[in-house]
């Protein structure tokens, strides 16, 4: 294990041209392989940052929101039509930022969306982020049709909690 300096902090770069084989090839769905044992466990709050390229044909007045799945549970719930509620995936929404007529990019600071925090961090599997339109149920396209660009994404981990009986 790496001999990190407490509290833990520590980053996760995805950019979705370096996917895992069993990937989906889209930019919406993205799988990535991770070594998870290089992280020491404990409760985590967990931000993101996101910088997609040119969407040269966007024309929608959808915004993308993100999902994260992994081997832990997240402090995530979502509100349903039904009685109860159940945990969600979701980590935030991303912002348009429009450079001329025809570029468009996807991004989101680290202080955009709202903490997700996890009791522990998984010990192993993948990591999948998955890109979809405000009913949380299509895979985001642009109204031409085309998938989202190709994007880097830097999931921002702090430990929180206790470190050796001390509040952290």
């Amino acid at each position: 294990m790496t001999n990190y300096i407490k509290p833990y902090r520590f980053n996760i770069v995805l950019n979705s041209q370096q996917v895992s084989a069993s990937s989906s090839g889209n930019p919406n769905d993205c799988t990535y392989e991770f070594n998870w044992t290089n992280i020491p466990q404990g409760k985590y709050k967990m931000s993101f940052s996101y910088k997609g390229q040119n969407n040269t044909d966007f024309v929608s007045n959808d915004s993308p929101q993100i999902f994260l799945h992994m081997n832990a549970t997240p402090s995530c719930y979502q509100a349903s039509n039904a009685n109860g509620s159940v945990i969600s995936t979701y980590i935030g929404a991303l912002h348009a930022e429009t450079h001329s007529a025809t570029e468009i990019v996807f991004f989101a600071n680290l202080t955009d969306n709202p903490d997700v925090y996890y009791e522990s961090l998984p010990t192993s599997g993948p990591i999948q982020v998955k890109v979809f339109r405000a009913n949380f149920t299509t895979l985001f396209t642009t109204l031409a049709g085309s998938n989202l660009a190709n994007y880097v994404m830097v999931l921002s981990f702090e430990q929180v909690g206790k470190i050796d009986g001390y509040n952290i």
